[in-house]
């Protein structure tokens, strides 16, 4: 085969391998416009109806606290759970480590903020488990002498600690959610 007759397909194979990534691609944002009503033309999403729909148990502590605030923003907004379809259970665990010490005082200089979240997203219909696992966020941070400035510092990386793990939690519920709203729930059985 000469060469003058490979070009055109040579031509032709970046743009192959390009359209074959893109249909890969699954990603999106959580609320974002899947596709546009036919009967109104505005642009619609799965995962709208389900928006103020998943609940979350009542935070025993601080900690679990600043978790469920930022779970909850990501997952219903500004709106409260009204007849909840799901439940997202949650465990966390935190733990601050020295992880420097001042050269000549060992006083600690430097930490790091760990917190833990197990979770469970539980279909409230029939109790079944959608999706569940272990996520994690480590902050550092400094520490200082000054007690309220250590303390402030404790303070925030909680704080920002929650809010990364909480989006890391999101990565794993909201696929999960968004596969709920494209296939509608079983009907629970009825016992005999």
């Amino acid at each position: 085969m000469s060469s003058s007759r490979l070009r055109p397909a040579l031509r032709l194979l970046p743009l192959a391998a390009a359209a074959l990534l893109v249909a890969g691609c699954t990603s999106g944002p959580l609320y974002g416009a899947k596709g546009i009503d036919p009967a109104t033309g505005a642009r619609s999403s799965a995962l709208v109806a389900l928006k103020g729909r998943v609940s979350m148990p009542t935070a025993q502590t601080r900690t679990s606290q600043v978790f469920r605030n930022a779970m909850l923003y990501a997952l219903n907004g500004a709106e409260p759970a009204r007849a909840p379809l799901y439940d997202l259970r949650y465990t966390v665990t935190s733990t601050d480590q020295v992880s420097s010490l001042e050269a000549g005082t060992g006083a600690p200089s430097a930490s790091l903020y760990r917190m833990t979240v197990d979770f469970d997203l539980v279909r409230l219909s029939d109790g079944r488990s959608l999706v569940k696992g272990q996520r994690f966020a480590l902050v550092p941070y400094d520490r200082t002498q000054q007690l309220f400035a250590a303390e402030r510092a404790v303070i925030d990386a909680r704080d920002q600690a929650g809010k990364a793990v909480a989006e890391r939690v999101l990565t794993v519920v909201a696929p999960a959610l968004q596969r709920e709203a494209a296939s509608p729930a079983p009907a629970a059985t009825p016992a005999k």
